[in-house]
């Protein structure tokens, strides 16, 4: 039966029902984004962040997805507090069922949310995976991706670039002044995303950089 599935494109994290993520795990659902590497570098530099900050440091983490990214804020700083938001019912249902399992519900708040749709509050540190590969390139993806991911995961628009717009636009209402925003971008969307986050009235000290593979992967931006 698993030999059947890997020759269908099947991952393994289906089939086993989660994925390591830094130094823990998280369940996987069909239907909700599966953690990559990438992301965990995001996470490294988001606490890295999250540990510099005052007491009582607010993250809010943005298409949370399996609900890694906020576990792993709740998980560095034990007087945190984190709002994840995502719109896919799927997705939240499988963020509360991490959230749970790691014992972090005083910590982490799972709302449905498109982006900062019903987002009031300000905070210290966004962070946010986003969909970023442009429309043209979806077919090109690996099987695993294209067939079993979910493609609202994935689609940025015809440049890749959509969500981000879409986040940055928003970003200075809701950063505390001097807060930080980390976004995944795709690679070689570097200088665009600097350019997008450039134009945002009120974001300042933007810049990229590069994964463990050298390639753009994280755009990084302060409230002015």
């Amino acid at each position: 039966m698993l030999v059947a599935a890997r020759a269908r494109r099947v991952p393994f994290p289906l089939l086993e029902g989660e994925t390591g993520f830094l130094d823990f795990d998280v369940a996987v659902r069909p239907g909700v984004f599966i953690p990559r590497p990438e992301t965990e570098e995001l996470a490294e530099r988001a606490i890295a962040v999250l540990r510099s900050l005052p007491p009582y440091p607010r993250a809010l983490d943005l298409g949370t997805g399996t609900g890694a990214l906020a576990v792993a804020l709740a998980r560095a700083r034990d007087d945190g507090q984190v709002l994840a938001v995502d719109m896919s019912p799927r997705a939240l249902a499988c963020a509360r069922r991490n959230v749970r399992a790691h014992r972090l519900e005083s910590q982490v708040e799972i709302r449905r949310s498109d982006w900062f749709s019903c987002v009031r509050e300000a905070f210290h540190l966004i962070v946010a995976n986003p969909p970023y590969v442009a429309r043209c390139e979806f077919s090109s993806l690996e099987p695993e991706v294209r067939l079993y991911e979910p493609r609202r995961a994935l689609d940025g628009g015809p440049d890749g670039l959509d969500a981000l717009r879409a986040i940055l636009v928003r970003t200075p209402h809701h950063l505390l002044p001097g807060g930080t925003i980390l976004v995944e971008i795709g690679a070689r969307q570097g200088a665009a995303a600097l350019a997008i986050a450039r134009r945002v009235p009120g974001l300042g000290e933007a810049r990229v950089e590069r994964d463990q593979s050298g390639k753009e992967r994280f755009l990084i931006a302060r409230c002015a």
